[in-house]
């Protein structure tokens, strides 16, 4: 058990998928005070769903603000695992497809670093899942890579900006992770890639890094 977390309240954005469920989890056993913000609340793992939750969506700045404002307090940690994905090649993903991809995973990033250093204590940690994605330049993955390089860059600007009020801001670039999410791409088909590292062992991971202080956690952070 990580000392480091007992007794400090963290939020969970994307609680209900696989990663954020993991993940709160994870920062329970470990002595947490975890809340959610979720998209679909009825999509809560039946195990969390004891955890105080406010329905909000990362997309809308307002309606995340709102959430925020629902669970009320401020926060020792916040750590967004909402993401979508989406395969093919830029002349084969929809347009629409492209601006949900760029909506979720890079204006959604910078709507949490924005709205979540107001809610974040001296000494706290904002992180995001970007993934492994904002690093490579894959065929047939170019609007989601975008996506994902956008999300990189927010997240190590906001670790500049927000380093005078000492928070700090972990972009997380896991490896690709066994969380079904290929099978719930908005369009398109996943090319081969070998199997992926399983969900406990990615957050196990994180935990770790947050206990630490650590800065950054690339993909090579995670090997194994």
């Amino acid at each position: 058990m990580h000392t480091f977390f007992a007794g400090k309240r963290f939020l969970v954005i994307g609680g209900a998928g696989v990663l954020g469920a993991e993940t709160a989890r994870q920062l329970t056993a470990n002595g947490a005070d975890v809340v959610l913000i979720v998209r679909t609340p009825s999509n809560i793992p039946s195990d969390l769903a004891h955890l105080v939750h406010a329905t909000g969506d990362i997309r809308s700045r307002d309606s995340l603000a709102r959430a925020l404002n629902e669970l009320g307090g401020s926060f020792d940690g916040i750590i967004n695992a909402a993401g979508r994905v989406a395969f093919g090649s830029a002349a084969d993903v929809p347009a629409d497809v492209v601006a949900e991809l760029f909506h979720t995973n890079a204006i959604g990033t910078i709507n949490v670093v924005a709205l979540g250093a107001g809610v974040t204590k001296e000494g706290g940690v904002i992180a995001s899942l970007t993934g492994i994605a904002a690093d490579v330049t894959m065929m047939g993955m170019s609007a989601y890579c975008a996506s994902k390089a956008a999300a990189h860059s927010a997240m190590v600007i906001g670790a500049r900006e927000l380093r005078a009020r000492k928070i700090s801001v972990l972009d997380i670039r896991a490896p690709h992770t066994e969380t079904g999410l290929v099978g719930r791409a908005l369009c398109g088909v996943a090319p081969k890639m070998p199997r992926g590292l399983e969900p406990s062992v990615v957050v196990q991971r994180i935990v770790l890094a947050i206990a630490n202080g650590e800065k950054d956690l690339p993909a090579d952070a995670f090997a194994q």
